[in-house]
């Protein structure tokens, strides 16, 4: 097969399903698909093994994590299966505009360091998790 035909190939296993009455609607999505295959080819050809479906998870949960909406309810935000960490590696190790904050209204906050059960009054503005000081630190360079 040609660079076409495996472009239409792997396109056509993750393609994005919205329907819409728009003419234009799916050629956006069209073009979002194939920026998101050749996106992975580069990806791949930097060294790196990752399938189509785990880069377009990793994409898609970067993309909700940096233009999240901030959460209206209170309470603690759960840990996803199998992971250690609320935020992905993209955003926590970036290295931009992380800087302890006090949490709003002065309520403590659990810390969110590995192994550590303390509560305090700071967090991380970027990552939105309770941190106390001695963990901030390990946690954005571990």
């Amino acid at each position: 097969m040609g660079g076409t035909d495996q472009m239409d190939n792997n396109i056509s296993c993750y393609r994005i399903g919205i329907r819409s009455k728009k003419w234009y609607w799916p050629i956006f999505t069209y073009l979002i698909d194939a920026a998101i295959q050749n996106a992975w080819i580069l990806y791949r050809k930097s060294g790196r093994k990752i399938t189509q479906l785990e880069f377009r998870r990793n994409l898609s949960q970067t993309y909700l994590t940096r233009y999240q909406v901030p959460a209206r309810a209170p309470g603690r935000v759960p840990k996803a299966a199998g992971s250690n960490f609320r935020v992905c590696n993209d955003i926590r190790y970036d290295g931009l505009h992380h800087y302890v904050i006090p949490v709003p209204e002065g309520k403590r906050r659990r810390c969110g360091g590995d192994n550590c059960g303390s509560r305090g009054r700071t967090m991380c503005c970027k990552c939105n998790i309770g941190f106390c000081v001695d963990c901030f630190r390990n946690f954005h360079t571990q």
